[in-house]
């Protein structure tokens, strides 16, 4: 009966030992962080500044509460900037765009009219990509079959077509998509299996950009009505 009393007393004192070396690494891991960078402040939530103004509000000679004075202070200044210049203030909505021109003597003329009236304007060019025409071709092929093709369209009695650099063959150009789209059909009715592209160019256009805070409406309005090939857009002022 002895033993398992020996047994137990032993078990116990064993716990307690793991306990306390438990409890003295514990203690030893605990480590202080470190010292913030010189310049740095910390950061201080809302509930911080609250109980330090209840506690002491005015004593300056507590440097959290110096510190959340400043950042206090620098709020109000962020906030009195702000009111007086709101984000965005500086870019001008305010401008009408006067155009397209085609060329610059067109633009130069109108700037001139422009000026005269005391409005300066500012010259602005933009790439236009604009639809022009519709054409029918047989896709690039190795020269036996370009060779194949031709005769083909000779057979039929059809010479409207030209042999490209690449291989290609081109049935036709068009203004009009409904004569391409005939052309097309055509085409396939000789067993080809042929493309419909549109054909674009690209040119460039002249504006005027005109800041509109002085009042210019009648003098503008004067202007356009000797022009009605142009139109008057709103921008963004550049």
């Amino acid at each position: 009966m002895k033993y398992p009393v020996y047994l137990l007393l032993i078990a116990n004192i064993a716990y307690l030992g793991w306990n306390l070396y438990l409890g003295r690494t514990g203690g030893e891991m605990v480590r202080e962080l470190p010292p913030l960078p010189t310049g740095a402040a910390p950061l201080v939530t809302l509930q911080e500044m609250r109980e330090q103004q209840e506690m002491d509000p005015h004593d300056p000679k507590d440097p959290q509460h110096a510190d959340v004075q400043t950042r206090a202070e620098e709020t109000r200044e962020v906030k009195k900037l702000t009111e007086l210049q709101p984000p965005g203030a500086g870019i001008s909505m305010n401008c009408l765009s006067i155009g397209p021109f085609l060329a610059m003597e067109g633009l130069r003329a109108t700037a001139d009219e422009l000026q005269g009236l005391g409005i300066q304007g500012t010259q602005r060019s933009a790439e236009q990509r604009q639809p022009n025409g519709y054409w029918v071709y047989l896709p690039s092929m190795e020269r036996k079959q370009v060779l194949q093709a031709v005769k083909q369209l000779e057979e039929k009695g059809d010479r409207e077509y030209y042999v490209g650099k690449g291989n290609f063959i081109a049935l036709g150009t068009f203004r009009e998509r409904n004569r391409a789209e005939i052309r097309l059909e055509q085409a396939r009715g000789y067993g080809f299996d042929p493309v419909l592209q549109a054909l674009y160019e690209t040119h460039t256009e002249y504006w005027l950009d005109i800041d509109t805070q002085t009042p210019v409406a009648d003098d503008i309005d004067a202007i356009m009505d000797g022009h009605p090939e142009l139109q008057l857009q709103k921008t963004v002022c550049p």
